[in-house]
């Protein structure tokens, strides 16, 4: 009677660790690739908005915000203040790709790491903007493109 009893509970054993392992890896994929870590908006002029990508075609936008960034390097250059953002709803980009050059308000979502099926990673960035909705369309061509 007694090696079945010892079996069962190396089975048990097994079974809790099996399980506590797999939830903590789900919590540490959920917390790194699908929280939300924070949601906003921004404005800014739609300087580039395009569809690419090699195996996952996702559209991408660069938005110049106002006022000026300085890099953090030796040199400590001033750059003009990037917004770098993939959008996944077709509708929200067909709009973003008609106003081009526009000063627009864009209402984002921001995850802890990018994942390729959403869109591009950047250089300067750890995580990944995904626009959800366009608040307002401020000025359609404030300069002629938005320069």
């Amino acid at each position: 009677m007694e090696p079945i009893v010892k079996s069962n509970k190396k089975k048990k054993i097994i079974i809790i660790f099996s399980f506590s392992l797999l939830l903590i890896l789900s919590l540490f994929i959920y917390f790194r690739y699908y929280f939300v870590y924070s949601e906003g908006t921004r404005v800014g002029i739609l300087y580039k908005f395009s569809k690419k990508g090699t195996m996952f075609k996702t559209y991408e936008g660069e938005m110049v915000l106002p006022g000026l960034k300085f890099k953090a390097q030796q040199n400590s250059n001033i750059s003009s203040n990037m917004f770098y953002f993939s959008v996944d709803d077709e509708k929200i980009a067909k709009k973003l790709m008609a106003n081009q050059g526009a000063e627009i308000e864009l209402q984002y979502i921001y995850f802890n790491r990018p994942l390729p099926w959403r869109g591009d990673a950047y250089e300067n960035e750890k995580g990944q903007y995904i626009v959800t909705g366009i608040v307002k369309i401020k000025n359609t061509n404030p300069n002629g493109y938005g320069l």
